[in-house]
């Protein structure tokens, strides 16, 4: 174990994770910011989930594409489900998407095959949602079940030279990429999600398992481990025995030789990747796998510790890469939209140009 290592009691690792967790740094933080305010209103912060396929016309799952604003994905899911009758367990989605924002989803729900589409249109029809399509499908809807998510945010009330600011940093990202950290909205308010993850990992723990709160603990160990590699002057180049990832076909294979393949890092044809610790994670090897064990062992945790808690690990591409950023002069502002893969925060992005913390 490191000499560096810092036994954490159980009760102390959460605020061990958010002391080294804040503040995240920038990638391009030697350019002035834009200020200003996201979610001024919910209207000025739009999101179009895009599912890796169509519904095909025929099955048991029914597949309810609608449009909200105020509710979490959760709240949302239980009011349908109660709606059409059904269980927990019968109810599908992709992934959260935020409260406080005007969202396009869509949700699978096992009703049957002969459960009328018009029946399910009724049954939701006083709920405060506008349902944009219904129609059947095989297979139910699986967390990370989507392939992009879009977006059109307004930041309001920015700095009166914002437009040429943000088109500066704009041109710095598209070469320098955006740190792919996750969001502060899946920390919690006070970061207290991150306190509710780490209390999983305390011996003896009993009671229900809540899936989310591990996988919090897991993004928290991401950002840390990916402010370190920007911190040390890693952020832009490969290491020996980096796991990296194919943009094209999204193949996985290990760096021996940082100087080779850096040709194709810098043309974006291949990204790093950062773990996403659980008990069946590829891991980095040789000075990329060393510096992934040193945060597990931080933390005096072992990949076995997620093998009792069902969670197998994977991998995250550590840059995005916006290539349809578009940034207008609004009224109320500034508009960017972009597309980014699923389970990457738009602000993410965004706090590139506005340096909010």
């Amino acid at each position: 174990m490191p000499s560096n290592s810092i036994h954490c009691e159980a009760d102390d690792r959460a605020d061990v994770a958010i002391a080294m967790m804040s503040p995240l740094p920038y990638a391009a933080a030697t350019l002035p910011g834009i200020g200003g305010i996201i979610k001024a209103t919910p209207e000025h912060f739009v999101v179009e989930e895009v599912l890796p396929y169509a519904a095909c016309g025929e099955g048991e799952h029914v597949y309810v594409t609608f449009r909200r604003t105020g509710w979490n994905t959760a709240d949302a899911a239980r009011s349908m489900q109660k709606r059409l009758g059904l269980a927990p367990a019968d109810v599908g989605w992709g992934g959260r998407k935020d409260k406080t924002a005007v969202v396009v989803q869509t949700f699978s729900f096992r009703c049957g095959v002969n459960h009328p589409l018009s029946e399910v249109k009724d049954a939701l029809a006083d709920l405060p949602f506008e349902i944009l399509g219904i129609d059947r499908h095989l297979n139910k809807i699986k967390t990370g079940h989507v392939s992009a998510n879009r977006f059109t945010v307004v930041v309001s009330r920015p700095e009166p030279d914002a437009l040429f600011r943000a088109r500066v940093i704009a041109d710095r990202l598209r070469q320098t990429g955006v740190p792919n950290f996750y969001g502060p909205q899946r920390f919690g308010h006070g970061m207290r999600n991150i306190r509710k993850g780490f209390a999983h990992f305390s011996p003896g723990k009993k009671g229900r398992r809540d899936t989310f709160m591990v996988s919090v603990v897991q993004s928290a160990l991401f950002n840390i481990w990916l402010k370190k590699r920007m911190e040390t002057g890693d952020y832009r180049r490969l290491l020996a025995g980096d796991i990296v990832k194919k943009t094209d076909t999204g193949g996985l294979f290990v760096v021996d030789d940082p100087v080779i393949e850096t040709i194709r890092f810098d043309a974006g044809k291949i990204v790093y990747t950062g773990p996403i610790y659980g008990f069946k994670m590829k891991a980095a090897i040789h000075a990329a796998g060393e510096r992934e064990t040193m945060f597990l062992d931080r933390f005096s945790l072992t990949p076995e510790d997620f093998r009792r808690l069902r969670s197998p690990g994977s991998r995250r591409e550590a840059i995005l890469r916006p290539t349809d950023l578009k940034i207008v002069e609004v009224q109320d502002g500034l508009r960017f939209s972009f597309t980014l893969p699923s389970g990457a925060y738009a602000t993410t992005v965004l706090r590139e140009f506005t340096r909010q913390p």
